[in-house]
């Protein structure tokens, strides 16, 4: 059963109901002019209804579309045609954004004046009969009507969502066709690809090379696509020149439409990876800094012990005496020894942080006049400006370890330059640079690069400025050596 039978047994359209209105038709003729210009004049007069109209032309089409449909109201076919044109103009009071209710108004005024003319040309015995065929026919139009209306309408609210919902993700997602052309893709993906249009070019050509490179993506892609099998990629890590490394999701998704063979989803985990591994360094810390205490006490008193019996035994020792040379060594090591463990305990236990605006500029010249006292052929500049809420003593704490840092790894000559800018002050260098292979690992508990170094100092550094609430890093300075960035709060006043 038909749509359109289905609804003429629903509301009881019978034959001769069509009967009676194809023999209607040469009494509504004459008058067909009349009755779509008052239709159109009813229109203009009701402002919600007559925002969809743009011009006279429009109308006059629309008078000319109207004149059929009432044609057809009446002489049929009411046929599968009949329903679909029906259904049609549901579909385009949608599309001019006409809302539902004055399809409504708009059939009653239509069925009124079709009345009149039945009351003005046909006998009473007759004119009440074809009334009521007309009343049926025209509901079933309206019913048509309202329901492609309603359809459209639900799809496009529907298909608006969706486009919402993927303009709003940040996730690049790119649909390929068999040709391996880009044929839709997130809002998202144009900006990470610099706003330029990728629509229509080979998604291999469009999409960073580093990635597509690291993830085999090509191989990805083409497996995925003839076994019909969805194919991901857990995670990709791209190292770029700067020494930095983000990391990927790639998930590709065969696809069984006629337009699109394959969904491509790239996710960014940089920061989540970045977050991860804070979490497990500060695990990792905390673990190491309580080891590190027990260590510490139990090396310290015996260590102590052994400090002063070698200084009776050196006081006793002949200046000449052929093993004079190894006291010396030995009272050295000992020293060095008492060093890591004072590194170990400020490591372990760092002490309270006080919190109040500092002038950066105080901290900096500290730290810069202690270096240039050790390292009197190092030159040191300071440039910039800045205040910070943090505790003054540690931020030179740390200024100092990074500078000294910088001069040991210049062998005590070389320059440093040291730039505040606001809450952030970087330490730069033009030494060696910190190798590729350590990057971030020089922020690690026992990494260095130093010969005889403990490891501990940029560790102590870091721990010290999370405790302030802010970050050392690397990062990129006027020098071409190393350089690390101390970002700490601006200053809370009041």
């Amino acid at each position: 059963m038909t749509e359109w039978e289905e609804l003429r047994t629903y509301v009881g359209v019978t034959d001769e109901d069509l009967s009676f209105l194809l023999d209607f038709w040469p009494s509504v003729e004459p008058e067909v002019d009349r009755v779509v210009a008052h239709f159109y004049e009813r229109v203009w007069q009701s402002p919600g209804a007559r925002g969809v109209l743009e011009d006279e032309q429009q109308i006059q089409r629309l008078e000319r579309t109207m004149k059929v449909w009432l044609r057809e109201l009446l002489v049929g076919p009411h046929d599968a045609a009949y329903v679909e044109r029906r259904r049609r103009i549901g579909w385009r009071h949608v599309q001019v954004g006409l809302e539902a209710r004055y399809m409504h108004a708009a059939m009653q005024v239509m069925a009124d004046d079709l009345q009149q003319i039945a009351y003005r040309t046909l006998p009473v015995d007759h004119h009440q009969q074809v009334c009521a065929s007309l009343h049926r026919v025209m509901s079933l139009d309206l019913a048509i009507m309202t329901g492609g209306y309603v359809t459209t309408r639900e799809r496009a609210s529907f298909e608006s969502l969706q486009q919402l919902l993927v303009s709003h993700l940040r996730t690049m997602v790119v649909l390929i066709d068999r040709e391996d052309h880009v044929v839709m893709a997130t809002r998202s993906t144009s900006r990470w690809l610099g706003g330029v249009s990728i629509l229509g070019l080979r998604w291999e050509e469009v999409l960073p090379a580093d990635l597509v490179a690291a993830a085999s993506l090509e191989q990805v892609v083409r497996a995925a696509m003839e076994e019909g099998k969805a194919r991901s990629l857990p995670r990709v890590d791209i190292r770029s020149e700067g020494g930095a490394t983000r990391s990927y999701r790639v998930d590709v998704v065969p696809t069984h439409h006629p337009l699109a063979a394959a969904v491509v989803e790239i996710e960014e985990l940089t920061e989540t990876v970045e977050l991860e591994g804070r979490l497990r360094r500060s695990e990792a810390l905390a673990q190491l800094g309580s080891l590190s205490a027990a260590v510490a006490h139990e090396l310290r008193n015996p260590l102590a012990g052994i400090s002063g019996a070698i200084q009776v035994i050196s006081r006793s020792v002949p200046k000449d005496a052929p093993y004079a040379p190894v006291m010396l060594r030995v009272e050295r090591e000992i020293k060095r020894l008492d060093e890591l463990v004072t590194d170990l305990l400020a490591f372990a236990r760092p002490g309270a942080v006080r919190l109040q605006p500092v002038d950066l500029a105080d901290p900096v010249s500290a730290a810069v006049e202690w270096v240039r006292e050790d390292h009197p052929d190092v030159v040191v500049t300071v440039e910039g400006s800045g205040e910070v809420q943090a505790d003054a003593n540690l931020v030179q704490q740390i200024l100092l370890n990074l500078l000294q840092n910088a001069a040991q790894a210049m062998d005590g000559r070389g320059r440093i330059a040291v730039v505040i800018e606001g809450s952030r002050v970087s330490v730069c260098d033009d030494g060696p640079g910190i190798p590729t292979e350590l990057g971030e690992r020089v922020f690690e508990p026992f990494t260095t690069t130093k010969v005889r170094g403990t490891g501990l100092g940029l560790a102590i550094c870091t721990r010290s400025a999370h405790a302030m609430g802010g970050s050392l890093s690397l990062g990129r300075g006027p020098l071409p050596g190393a350089c690390f960035v101390l970002e700490l709060r601006p200053p809370v006043h009041g």
